[in-house]
């Protein structure tokens, strides 16, 4: 179960914090959180303090709201490892592109 709740730090800024598991089931329904459509803010986060276990779609889901400049906040360290080994969301800092 993954709990999604949203909160308005400044006009311009929404966080978005996911307590439980985050797994494929629940990245349609996050999707549509993050949409233009349902949130005016200019800065997203996404906080991952409370989250304790991501499969792979999600971590897939991760990477591609990385790339559209969705702050991740609080990763996890085995999912920060995951996604460095695998390669998916580019180099999260300089070391990792060397190998």
């Amino acid at each position: 179960m993954l709990k999604i709740t949203t909160i308005r730090e400044t006009p311009e800024r929404l966080k978005v914090c996911l307590c439980g598991q985050f797994t494929a089931e629940y990245v349609p329904e996050l999707q549509r959180t993050l949409s233009p459509e349902n949130t005016d803010a200019k800065k997203i986060a996404l906080d991952l303090s409370n989250v304790t276990f991501v499969d792979r779609d999600a971590m897939v889901f991760l990477c591609g709201a990385k790339s559209r400049n969705v702050a991740i906040e609080n990763i996890p360290s085995y999912v920060t490892r995951w996604i460095e080994q695998e390669g998916r969301c580019g180099p999260s800092h300089p070391k990792s592109s060397e190998k």
